[in-house]
């Protein structure tokens, strides 16, 4: 007797690994104040926010790059006029979650001139081993599912002869994230220490949700 089950397994784990994920854009008349500008606008940030720090040029991986030129639409000629040319650089700098840490970079980055906007992801190091403890959990899940099946119809569950499952290809991210604008660190409404107690105050990040589905065939005899 062949049986198929769906065994399904969940876990949360707490977070210990933050990714702030950086967005720097610039806006000018000409390509070349453009480039210039958002070029000076990420070394500031590296200078400035990155080293004191202690992460290094290299700690900041850029995901995306492009300077293309804007328009913006005029009504009176229902046409697309020239408005210049736009920068837009997004990288991304990974750490092991530090609550302080945290908290000082998105302070120091309200305080910029040009800050960059962001938005920050909360995960977990070993994502592999946490992946394995839920496919332990669903592969499990099957089984008693077949068992109760196999017992059911008076058998005995004898093995499992195959198992489909989903590919490892899924990001696993807190469902929890803390926007820059939602933070409201711009320096219009935000002073020095007052950010920092604000943060404290809300700064804490979901777990991070780990599931897996296995589609198991048993031969119950």
């Amino acid at each position: 007797m062949e049986i198929i089950v769906q065994g399904k397994g969940e876990s949360k784990y707490t977070p210990n690994r933050v990714i702030f994920n950086l967005r720097f854009n610039y806006n000018e008349r000409t390509y070349n104040s453009a480039l210039e500008g958002g070029a000076n606008m990420v070394f500031e940030y590296v200078e400035k926010i990155l080293k004191p720090n202690g992460f290094t040029d290299t700690d900041m991986k850029t995901n995306r790059f492009v300077v293309r030129q804007k328009t913006k639409y005029n009504e009176k000629t229902r046409n697309y006029d020239f408005d210049g040319y736009t920068y837009n650089q997004e990288a991304s700098i990974e750490f092991d979650y530090d609550k302080a840490k945290v908290t000082k970079l998105m302070e120091e980055t309200s305080e910029l001139k040009n800050p960059p906007s962001y938005d920050i992801d909360f995960t977990v190091n070993d994502i592999k081993s946490c992946k394995q403890d839920v496919l332990t959990m669903a592969y499990k899940d099957a089984e008693e599912q077949a068992n109760i099946i196999a017992l059911a119809a008076g058998k005995k569950l004898v093995r499992c002869v195959k198992v489909d499952f989903k590919p490892f290809t899924t990001s696993y991210i807190s469902e929890g994230f803390m926007a820059e604008r939602e933070m409201c660190l711009s320096k219009a409404c935000s002073t020095k220490g007052s950010a920092a107690a604000t943060i404290n105050a809300v700064f804490t990040p979901e777990d991070v949700v780990v599931n897996e589905t296995l589609y198991c065939l048993w031969l119950a005899e």
